[in-house]
C-alpha cells in the first residue's frame, strides 16, 4: 500500500512536507530538489526525467542536478531492460527488484542505504514502468498531472520530504489503457491548429500530440486512438508525429472503423485505390493496408481488424447478416496473412484488437471466426451501458477481452459533445463490471476533445491502473481527493457535494438533451427535429425544483472560487465553473422558454418575461464561453470549448413569437392542476410529516398579494420568479400540529380572495414511504430488507443513491398507498444490457405475491432504447389493485446483477419525470 510522508496544505499558497522532515529522504531540501542519476539509454525515461526535472524547478526553483553516479541523497533511476548497468548498482546498495520482475510495466520506488548514505531508487520493469515511476515523484512534489492541460499551477516549496523507509510498488491492471480523440471537429481541432501555428486546418501535429502524450505519461496511459474525423489532418499525415509518440512511449492505436493502422476518412482516395468495397475492390484495399503496416512496421501499435464503412457505418459489399459474417471471416484472414508477412514474426504476438460496436456484434455474434489470440473489444451503447460482455467461453481466450466506453458522444439519440456530465460512479460500476467479466487488456475511453472531461478521464485510467483500489461505491472518495490535490482541503468538501449533484441532475437529463430534440430520427427531413417542450411541467414543482437545484449550485460555485488562491482559480473555471454554470445556463435557457410558450397559450403577461429571461441564459452562455476561449490563462485555449457543436437546435439562441401584453385579472395555478384555480375551494396536496413536502400555488399578476386565515402549523412563503409571477409557496410546521388535522386559508389578489383546504398528517408511527399527490417513492438504497448482496453506490442514478443487486439477491421496500384502488407499481433500474445472457431480467413481488418476470433489455436503437439512455432509466411494472395503507415491495435480479434507483406506486397513472421521493 501507499506509504507518503507528505501532507498537502493550503498555507501561504505552498505544499510543505510537514511528516519526518529530517529522517526521511528529501526529493527537494531548502530549495534544490535532489540530483538525479540515470544509468540508461531509454528513449521514454529519458522523456518523463525531462518532464519531472521542469516540474522539480516550478516546485524548488531550480532544476535537479544530473549525476552520472548514486551518492548521497541522489534519485536513483533504473530500467531492468537496461539490466547490465543497473543490476551493480542494485547489489551495491542492497536493493531487490522481484516486486517488479516479469512484470508488465511495474515500478518500485524505495529508500536504500549504505555507508551512512541514502539513496531514492527508482526502478522499473521495463521503459514505461520506469517512466511511470519517475512520474510518480511528480506527483509527490505536489503536481498535478493536469499541469498544462488544466493550468492546475504547481506551488513552491523548500522542503518536501518523504516517510522514513518510503518503499512502494505498484503494476497496471490493465495492460493497455488510453484514450480516444474523436469528434474533435469543433475544439481539439480549431484550437490544435492554432497552437500549432499551422496554415493548414486540422493539423494536430507533434507539438499538440507531445502535449497529449505527456498527459498520458502522467496519468499512467499507454494508448492512444487519434483524432480521426474528417476535419483533421490524418495523425500518419503530419511529420513528427510518430517520433513523439516514440519519444513518450505511446501506443498507437485506431477505432474501430479504422482497421490495419488507417484513418480512412482522412485517408482513403478513390481515385488511387478504387472502391472500399472488399468484394469488388480487394486488391485495392489490401494495397492501401499493406502500406501502413510496411510504415509502421518497427512501431508499437495495436491493429484494428474486421472492416466496416469508410467512417462510423457499415462495410460494402455484403447486405445480410451471413453475407457480413463471412466477409468479415474472409478480411481478417487476409488482415492476419499480411500482418505476419510484412513484420516477418508470429501474427500471434502481434497485438490486434475486433471491436464488435454497433452493427458488428450482431454479426460476432452470427459466427465471426476470431482467432483466440485476437483482443475482443467490447462497447458501451454510447451513453455508458456495456452492450455485452464475455461469457465463459471467451474469458479463456488468450487474447483476453477490452472495453471501449464512452463520456463524449456524436449519434442518435441526441449527441452530448459539449459538457462532459455521466455520472463517475456510472463508469466505474460498468467498468468493474467488465472487469470481473475478464475485460483486462484494453481500455480506451472517447473523451472528445479531452476538456472538460479531465475528471472522467483520470478516474477512467486509475480504475485502468487499479482497479481495485476505486470501487465504485467509492467513487466519491475519489473525487473528493482529486479537488483536494487541485483546490486543496477548505474548498473540496463542499466542491464534492456541489459535483455530486451537477452530476445527479444531469443522470435526469444531460444539458444536451433539455431540448427534447432528436438527430437521426426516422421519417424526419434531415433527420434532426426540433426543440420541444420537455417532461418537466410549468405547472408543476418538476420544473422549478430544478432550476432552483441549479441556482443553488451557480451560487456555490461561485462561493468556492472566492475562496481560492487566484492561481488556482483558472483551474477551477475549467474543471467546475463553466461544466455547472454551463448546464445550469442551458437548463434554464430551454425551461424558461417552455414556461414562456406554455403561459403565452393561456394568455399570461409572465410569458413574454420568461421569454427574456431565456434569452438572457442563451447570452450568458456565450459570455461564459467567450471567457473561456478569450480570457482563461491569458486566452491559451482559444477556440477550444464550443457552445454549439454541430450547431443542433438546442444550442441556439430561443427564439418567440408575439407574446400577450396585457392581462385583465390574476391567474392561480395549483402545481400539478390540469387548469387555472377558479371560484371553488380547491384542495391542496396533503402535507405529510416524513416528506417534509411543499405545495405551490403560482400567481400570475403583478398586483400585490396576500395569504389569510393560515392555521398556526401552516407557513407560507411568497418566492419572486418573474415581475408577474409569484410561487406560493405552502410548508407544514409539524411541531404545531396535530397528528392529522384539515383546515381552510385563503388567497387575497388583486380585490380576489381563493380559498383552499390544507391538510396534514403526523405519520411518524408509520412505516413506508408516504403518498403525497398520488406517488410514493423510495430510492434504492431505502431498502428495508435485503437477501444476498446488495451494494449502494452513492452518486448513482438520478436518485443519486442506486443500489448493485447481485443475481438471485431480493431487496424489499416498503411504500404506502393513500387510496384503495387501481395504482402502478414501477421498478426504475438503470438501462444496462446484458452481460452474456440474451435477457435481464427481475422478478416482482407485491405483498408476498409473485407478480411475475419484467425483462428491462432494449435494442440498441429502437425508441424505448432511445428513451432510457436519455433519462437513464429504465421503468418495468405492473398494474394492480391496492388498498389503502402500508405494500411490500421486492426486486430480484433473475439473470444477473441489476442496478436499481428506486421503486415507486402511481395511484394516479401518470409515471412522472422526476420522483421526488427517490432524492429525500
Amino acid at each position: 500500500m501507499l506509504r507518503i510522508g507528505i501532507l498537502l496544505f493550503w498555507t501561504l499558497g505552498v505544499v510543505s512536507s510537514v511528516s519526518a522532515a529530517r529522517a526521511g529522504f528529501p526529493l527537494v531540501r531548502d530549495g534544490r530538489p535532489a540530483p538525479v542519476c540515470y544509468v540508461g539509454g531509454e528513449q521514454v525515461v529519458k522523456t518523463a526525467l525531462a518532464v519531472y526535472a521542469a516540474d522539480a524547478e516550478r516546485v524548488a526553483g531550480e532544476a535537479p542536478a544530473r549525476c552520472d553516479a548514486p551518492g548521497n541523497a541522489v534519485v536513483v533511476v533504473g530500467s531492468l531492460s537496461e539490466r547490465e548497468r543497473l543490476d551493480p548498482l542494485l547489489r551495491a546498495w542492497g536493493v531487490s527488484a522481484k516486486a517488479v520482475e516479469g512484470r508488465w510495466e511495474a515500478f518500485r520506488i524505495c529508500e536504500a542505504s549504505r555507508n551512512g548514505e541514502r539513496a531514492l531508487f527508482v526502478v522499473g520493469s521495463d521503459p514505461r514502468g520506469t517512466a511511470y515511476g519517475v512520474l510518480e515523484l511528480s506527483r509527490l512534489l505536489g503536481v498535478s498531472p493536469w499541469k498544462w492541460w488544466a493550468d492546475v499551477a504547481p506551488r513552491r516549496s523548500r522542503n518536501v520530504t518523504l516517510a522514513p523507509g518510503y518503499d512502494r510498488a505498484e503494476a497496471p491492471s490493465v495492460q493497455y489503457r488510453g484514450i480516444f480523440l474523436n469528434d474533435e471537429d469543433w475544439g481539439l481541432d480549431p484550437w490544435g491548429t492554432r497552437y500549432e501555428g499551422s496554415d493548414v486546418a486540422g493539423e494536430l501535429g507533434p507539438k499538440t500530440y507531445s502535449r497529449i502524450f505527456e498527459l498520458l505519461l502522467r496519468l499512467r496511459a499507454n494508448t492512444l486512438w487519434p483524432a480521426m474525423h474528417a476535419s483533421t489532418v490524418a495523425f500518419y499525415k503530419v511529420p513528427g508525429n510518430r517520433e513523439a509518440a516514440e519519444r513518450y512511449g505511446i501506443v498507437v492505436g485506431t477505432s474501430h472503423c479504422e482497421p490495419m493502422m488507417r484513418n480512412n476518412v482522412g485517408e482513403w482516395d478513390e481515385a488511387r485505390y478504387g472502391a472500399y468495397n472488399f468484394v469488388t475492390n480487394r486488391a485495392g484495399v489490401l494495397r492501401y493496408w499493406r502500406e501502413r503496416v510496411l510504415e509502421v512496421a518497427d512501431d508499437e501499435n495495436i491493429f484494428t481488424l474486421g472492416m466496416r464503412g469508410i467512417h462510423d457505418g457499415e462495410m460494402a459489399g455484403a447486405v445480410t447478416l451471413d453475407e457480413q459474417t463471412a466477409l468479415t471471416n474472409e478480411v481478417i484472414r487476409a488482415q492476419r496473412q499480411m500482418l505476419s508477412a510484412e513484420l516477418h514474426r508470429p501474427v500471434d504476438g502481434i497485438p490486434q484488437t475486433f471491436v464488435p460496436y454497433k452493427e458488428v456484434l450482431d454479426i460476432y455474434d452470427n459466427g465471426v471466426e476470431l482467432p483466440e489470440d485476437v483482443t475482443l473489444m467490447w462497447c458501451d451503447d454510447n451513453y455508458g451501458y456495456v452492450t455485452r460482455l464475455s461469457n465463459a467461453a471467451e474469458q479463456a481466450r488468450s487474447g483476453g477481452a477490452g472495453v471501449y466506453y464512452h463520456v463524449s458522444y456524436y449519434g442518435k439519440p441526441h449527441d452530448y459533445l459539449w459538457l462532459a456530465t455521466s455520472q463517475p460512479a456510472l463508469m466505474a460500476a460498468e467498468m468493474r463490471r467488465a472487469w470481473d467479466c475478464g475485460a483486462r487488456k484494453i481500455w480506451i475511453l472517447n473523451v472528445g476533445d479531452l476538456k472538460p472531461a479531465e475528471y472522467h478521464t483520470e478516474l477512467f485510467l486509475d480504475m485502468a491502473w487499479n482497479t481495485d483500489a476505486v470501487a465504485p461505491e467509492k467513487v466519491g472518495e475519489h473525487q473528493l481527493r482529486w479537488l483536494e490535490r487541485e483546490f486543496g482541503p477548505d474548498v473540496a468538501p463542499r466542491a464534492a457535494l456541489l459535483m455530486r449533484e451537477h452530476y445527479r441532475l444531469a443522470a435526469e437529463r444531460k444539458p444536451e438533451h433539455m431540448g427534447w430534440s432528436r438527430i437521426q430520427q426516422p421519417g424526419v427531413r434531415g433527420g434532426i427535429t426540433p426543440v420541444a417542450d420537455t417532461e418537466y411541467g410549468s405547472f408543476s414543482a418538476e420544473a422549478f425544483d430544478r432550476v432552483a437545484a441549479y441556482e443553488r449550485l451557480q451560487h456555490e460555485v461561485r462561493q468556492l472560487e472566492a475562496m481560492l488562491p487566484a492561481d488556482r482559480r483558472d483551474a477551477w473555471f475549467e474543471l467546475v465553473r463553466y461544466p455547472v454554470e454551463g448546464a445550469a445556463l442551458m437548463n434554464k435557457k430551454w425551461l424558461y422558454a417552455q414556461h414562456a410558450r406554455r403561459y403565452a397559450a393561456e394568455g399570461l403577461v409572465a410569458a413574454g418575461e420568461y421569454a427574456e429571461a431565456s434569452r438572457q441564459a442563451y447570452d450568458s452562455i456565450c459570455l461564459l464561453t467567450d471567457r473561456y476561449n478569450g480570457e482563461i490563462a491569458g486566452g491559451k485555449w482559444r477556440e477550444m470549448m464550443s457552445m454549439s457543436p454541430r450547431s443542433l437546435p438546442v444550442f441556439a439562441a430561443p427564439v418567440f413569437g408575439e407574446m400577450p401584453r396585457v392581462q385583465r385579472a390574476p391567474v392561480l395555478w395549483a402545481d400539478g392542476a390540469g387548469k387555472c384555480i377558479g371560484a371553488d375551494t380547491t384542495e391542496l396536496p396533503c402535507f405529510v410529516r416524513s416528506t417534509a413536502n411543499t405545495v405551490a400555488v403560482n400567481l400570475f399578476s403583478a398586483s400585490d398579494v396576500r395569504v389569510e386565515s393560515l392555521p398556526v402549523w401552516l407557513k407560507a412563503e411568497v418566492r419572486g420568479c418573474m415581475p408577474s409571477h409569484r410561487r406560493i409557496v405552502f410548508r407544514a410546521d409539524f411541531s404545531r400540529c396535530r397528528r392529522t388535522e384539515e383546515r381552510v386559508c385563503s388567497v387575497l389578489a388583486d380585490g380576489r380572495r381563493y380559498v383552499f383546504r390544507v391538510r396534514c398528517a403526523d405519520d411518524r408511527k408509520e412505516p413506508g414511504a408516504a403518498m403525497t399527490d398520488g406517488v410514493a417513492s423510495v430510492a434504492g438504497a431505502g431498502y428495508v430488507y435485503a437477501r444476498g448482496s446488495v451494494a449502494g453506490i452513492d452518486g448513482l442514478g438520478q436518485s443519486g443513491r442506486a443500489v448493485r443487486l447481485a443475481k438471485g439477491c431480493r431487496a424489499e421496500y416498503l411504500l404506502r398507498n393513500d387510496t384503495a384502488g387501481e395504482a402502478d407499481i414501477v421498478a426504475c433500474f438503470l438501462p444496462q444490457h446484458p452481460a452474456a445472457a440474451k435477457t435481464l431480467r427481475f422478478r416482482l413481488t407485491v405483498d408476498g405475491g409473485d407478480r411475475g418476470l419484467f425483462d428491462i433489455r432494449e435494442t440498441f436503437g429502437e425508441e424505448p432504447w432511445k428513451v432510457n439512455v436519455l433519462r437513464n432509466q429504465a421503468r418495468r411494472g405492473v398494474r394492480l389493485h391496492l388498498s389503502e395503507g402500508v405494500h411490500r415491495i421486492g426486486v430480484e435480479p433473475v439473470d444477473e446483477a441489476m442496478l436499481l434507483d428506486g421503486i415507486f406506486i402511481d395511484r394516479l397513472h401518470r409515471n412522472p419525470y422526476v420522483l421526488q421521493g427517490f432524492t429525500r
